[in-house]
């Protein structure tokens, strides 16, 4: 059995850089901040959450003030 280990699992204890964040969709930039903010994620198939400690640096060349004025 082959299991996948996600980016932020893999990221634990470390720094995770994102590149173009703006290109994410809301729902998905939404469930970045909160495993973000709670420190947990829930892997895909998982059946509990598990603690993550990740540092996230993030950039994007897109104006996301003038995004989020505009909805």
């Amino acid at each position: 059995t082959h299991t996948r280990i996600g980016e932020m699992r893999r990221a634990h204890r470390g720094t995770m850089f994102l590149d173009e964040l703006g290109d994410l969709t809301p729902a998905l930039q939404v469930k970045l901040l909160r495993a973000i903010e709670q420190g947990e994620i829930a892997p895909v198939g998982g059946a509990r959450t598990e603690r993550v400690d990740v540092r996230v640096i993030a950039a994007t060349n897109r104006d996301l003030e003038t995004m989020m004025e505009r909805g």
